[in-house]
């Protein structure tokens, strides 16, 4: 099983607010290196990500690796006892993450200048579609639309094909990667001016940036980049994925003068390698040119089994190797030596395996404590623990709907004062 490690954000407290992909992604990255994430969720939904993909006797197990490692609080923010439940955290925590339509918020009366109120400390996380201001104002987005924004599906396809986008949640897990960065350097201000910030985070704009030559070529060259399959558009490098004679793929990645020129002699020698057509970077800029290596390289390698293409391309320092699928992953053992899969016990399926913790620390690494919580599962532990609730507190709280556990009928929150805390 995973080690238990303390990792180098313990001491962390993180309000998680988001929902499916892209909010909850920075928050499960910050909760792997040890942050206290509190995943606060709707009492009767959950977050819709519990419903997606396929499960394993009823079990998501998409969710399992996306809740992991937080702690599953239930509020209805859409009541005034959930609230104020929720400013009494959010001056116990540091970050606040959220990815509502912009101005929800602000509708519940949870906005930045009221939650820095309570905490002018808090480093607040908004991720939306297009922002949180401007013409694209509340208008629907999810990851494919900011990836099509960023330029990045104009780039992903075969160069006479339709744009694709990849196989997975690429412009959310940016997106939450970005955010999780965004949160460290916020908080790191705070530790010198007191006071915490908004980080207002579109989901088109971690891709855009991640591309970082489109818009200069545009700009100064007027050459707008389109796809040219698995060839690096702007042209230089040579490679891409070919099938080998056992039927599995080869990636090869030749970016350097030299690396090239060994590819070149290989799949050519020296009437290929030295053919000025193919030597310098200016002529193999040209579509034509760059499609005769492609073609020769899908030659040399379609008569060969895989692990001898590699073998040959290895030997002559050239960047290559398998093109993996989920099956080969469980099975390889350099991704078992760099734990990048790793093994967690879980109450629901008994254990389960998941990625690892990304990045690595030597000295103090993050872990996989557990697998995603059951819904509303550490409701009293988080009320008693931060907020000093008693017993009767809390189950006044529950007979009002204002919290759920998982295995509890669900219900309409119902708000009087008797069962407020108290009034603000």
């Amino acid at each position: 099983m995973s080690e238990v490690t303390a990792g180098p954000l313990d001491g962390l407290r993180v309000l998680d607010l988001g929902h499916v992909l892209a909010g909850p992604f920075a928050g499960t990255l910050l909760a792997d290196l040890g942050a206290d994430v509190i995943k606060v969720e709707h009492p009767e939904r959950g977050d819709s990500l519990r419903t997606l993909g396929p499960k394993q006797d009823g079990v998501p197990l998409w969710w399992k690796v996306a809740g992991r490692n937080k702690r599953s609080l239930t509020l209805d923010l859409s009541v005034e006892p959930g609230r104020d439940l929720l400013l009494d955290l959010a001056a116990e925590s540091d970050a606040l993450i959220e990815n509502f339509r912009p101005g929800t918020l602000e509708r519940w009366g949870l906005g930045p200048e009221r939650l820095w109120d309570i905490n002018e400390r808090l480093v607040i996380l908004r991720i939306s579609g297009f922002g949180q201001n401007g013409s694209g104002f509340g208008r629907p987005g999810f990851g494919r639309v900011g990836e099509a924004l960023s330029g990045m599906v104009n780039l992903t396809g075969e160069a006479d094909g339709r744009p694709l986008h990849p196989g997975f949640s690429l412009g959310d897990a940016t997106t939450g990667m970005m955010g999780a960065l965004g949160i460290l350097a916020g908080l790191n201000a705070v530790r010198e001016t007191g006071r915490g910030d908004v980080i207002d985070l579109a989901l088109f704009e971690p891709l855009f940036r991640m591309i970082e030559w489109q818009i200069p070529l545009a700009d100064k060259l007027g050459r707008v980049i389109k796809r040219e399959g698995n060839r690096f558009p702007i042209g230089y490098a040579v490679g891409g994925s070919y099938e080998a004679l056992d039927g599995r793929w080869v990636t090869i990645s030749a970016a350097t003068e030299t690396a090239i020129t060994q590819v070149l002699h290989l799949v050519g020698g020296d009437e290929l390698a030295l053919d000025s057509r193919f030597s310098s970077f200016d002529a193999r800029s040209e579509a034509d040119h760059m499609e005769q290596i492609d073609r020769r390289l899908a030659e040399w390698v379609q008569v060969r089994p895989a692990e001898e293409a590699l073998r040959i391309l290895h030997e002559r320092d050239v960047a290559a190797g398998l093109v993996y699928d989920a099956g080969m992953m469980l099975e390889d053992e350099y991704l078992q030596e760099r734990e990048a899969i790793v093994e967690v016990a879980d109450s629901e399926l008994g254990s389960m395996k998941m990625p690892g913790v990304v990045p690595r620390f030597a000295r103090n690494a993050g872990s996989v404590r557990w697998a995603g919580a059951r819904l509303g599962e550490h409701n009293s532990e988080i009320l008693r623990e931060l907020l000093g609730l008693s017993d009767d507190e809390i189950d006044a709280l529950r007979r009002a709907h204002v919290i759920r556990d998982g295995d509890d009928p669900p219900g309409r929150s119902v708000f009087s004062a008797a069962n407020a805390r108290r009034p603000r």
